[in-house]
């Protein structure tokens, strides 16, 4: 089996996993758009992962723009951006990937549908499609040539479409994660991101917090209060419900983080304050922030079309998207992933399951 894998934006999570895998032995091509040259131009030459209190210089194998290249370098393809850029990476994609290449989006939150339907409108072959419900590691691109693993997360889950051949694709690419974990589909994965269910509600209820000390205390430890996961429990009911109408039952929302190798069983004050990863994470500095904006429109926002459609009450979730909207002066909902988007708006039911 190729040691070769080519991962897919040079942000945050992107750098620091390139840099991961290149330092796990792998062999690592690092691709992006075009508009985002200048992110590359520094990492052809030694670079820096500070990963368990080392400094580690690493040579990435490959880095380029060019897309029939970067698919080339490997079969295994890794797409490591926000969700607002799905979109711009499915077109890049379109009629270059082959239906041999495995893509999965590092995280989703349903952004593989979202993909393949931009693939099946622009007459593209579609590839073995994927996505995990979140990023692999806590990290940060640090400098121009340097990326920061904070931690590791214990258990990834992951979906994959056509879900039929989960497992044989999941046990090619435990090779490069080994702590994968299969859910049954990508729905199933999609309605499991945890970020959309804690970020938007805990920022909006420490937001004057955050305005004041510019994001200065604990995020997990000190701004989810009692009160706040009130609150998140209340968007996690809905998500679940959500989730219910696909045939998957979802664990509750500190039950999966603890499921997740974060913190002990217990509610979610509880799970939280006990996870030494998820307690050293502080808030954003600024309201207007992707735990708003991305975690919104593309998280919550979506569920609750999907929500909408099929008659399940969201309206929590629509109370977070209409305080959200108005919090930061925006129409959250303009700038989002929808039901066209997914390529799911006129699908029945039954019509959706089997597209995945």
């Amino acid at each position: 089996m190729s040691n070769n894998v080519t991962i897919m934006g040079s942000g945050n999570t992107g750098l620091s996993t390139a840099l991961k895998l290149k330092y796990d032995g792998k062999s690592v091509c690092l691709f992006d758009i075009e508009e985002f040259s200048e992110s590359i131009k520094d990492l052809h030459s030694e670079t820096v992962l500070k990963f368990k209190s080392e400094e580690n210089i690493l040579n990435l194998d490959f880095v380029t723009t060019n897309i029939k290249k970067a698919l080339n370098f490997s079969k295994i393809i890794i797409i490591c951006v926000p969700a607002y850029a799905h979109k711009e990476f499915a077109k890049v994609l379109s009629n270059n990937v082959t239906k041999n290449h495995i893509v999965i989006l590092m995280p989703g939150t349903l952004g593989s549908l979202e993909l393949r339907n931009i693939l099946v409108k622009n007459n593209s072959e579609i590839p073995i499609l994927g996505e995990t419900d979140t990023s692999p590691f806590v990290c940060r691109r640090t400098g121009t040539k340097e990326a920061t693993i904070l931690g590791e997360v214990p258990s990834l889950g992951i979906g994959i479409n056509p879900k039929k051949i989960s497992e044989k694709t999941i046990n090619i690419l435990k090779k490069f994660f080994p702590t994968l974990t299969p859910y049954k589909d990508v729905i199933e994965c999609g309605f499991s991101s945890l970020n959309p269910v804690v970020h938007p509600a805990g920022v909006l209820l420490n937001s004057g917090r955050i305005e004041k000390s510019e994001g200065e205390f604990y995020f997990y430890n000190e701004g989810i209060t009692p009160s706040v996961s009130n609150v998140i429990n209340s968007v996690d009911k809905e998500r679940r419900n959500i989730a219910a109408i696909f045939d998957h039952k979802l664990p509750n929302i500190s039950d999966s983080f603890h499921e997740a190798g974060f913190g002990i069983k217990g509610n979610l004050v509880e799970t939280l304050s006990s996870s030494n990863i998820l307690t050293s994470l502080k808030a954003p500095g600024v309201v207007n922030h992707r735990w708003m904006t991305e975690d919104i429109s593309y998280g919550i926002y979506t569920w609750s079309l999907i929500g909408q459609k099929f008659e399940v009450p969201t309206g929590t979730m629509n109370n977070i998207i209409e305080l959200g909207s108005t919090l930061l002066n925006t129409d959250l909902k303009e700038d989002s992933r929808n039901l066209d988007d997914l390529g799911i708006k006129n699908l029945s039911l039954k019509e959706i399951k089997k597209i995945i």
